[in-house]
């Protein structure tokens, strides 16, 4: 296994949990169904990571959901300094979701839990890093924001915009 400095780990652990924002798509609605099958498909876009040190970085993304009962997600990010694979296995029991990430290139892990509602996702994430995640979104577009509670780790956050390609 390749080990990572915590900066690094930092930063793919923030952006696989933009990954991880799509969740399983039910096959049909419901009363107790968020929405969250307008997330399946393909998506583009840009945003920041923002660093302890008060230095931001710009990122682009492209990403692709695919499932149906659970979501399988890739996210590809590029930024001035790293590129990243992420990729997210995750389900959802009405408005409860569960599940891990992985960003292959570095072996970082961990999991995912929080709730979703109608055009809105509250995660809270564990692994190599700690923090929260808030999406909203559309079944044209998608705002991110991870903010990261693990000290140390160089990153203090990232904000992503995507849309429906």
């Amino acid at each position: 296994m390749t080990v990572i400095p915590n900066a690094l780990a930092a930063q793919l652990g923030a952006l696989a949990l933009i990954g991880a924002a799509a969740v399983s798509l039910p096959a049909s609605s419901s009363a107790a169904d968020p929405g969250l099958d307008v997330l399946a498909g393909t998506w583009r876009g840009d945003g920041t990571l923002s660093f302890e040190s008060g230095k931001t970085e710009s990122i682009d993304c492209s990403g692709y959901y695919k499932g149906a009962g659970s979501l399988s997600v890739v996210i590809r990010c590029r930024g001035t300094s790293s590129n990243f694979e992420l990729r997210s296995k995750l389900e959802s029991n009405g408005d409860k979701v569960s599940g891990t990430w992985e960003e292959r290139t570095y072996n970082a892990t961990g999991d995912v839990s929080g709730t979703a509602s109608a055009g809105k996702l509250d995660i809270q994430f564990s692994g190599s890093l700690t923090g929260s995640l808030a999406m909203s979104f559309s079944s044209s577009s998608q705002s991110v924001s991870v903010s990261v509670d693990t000290k140390g780790a160089g990153i203090k956050g990232v904000r992503v915009n995507l849309n429906r390609m």
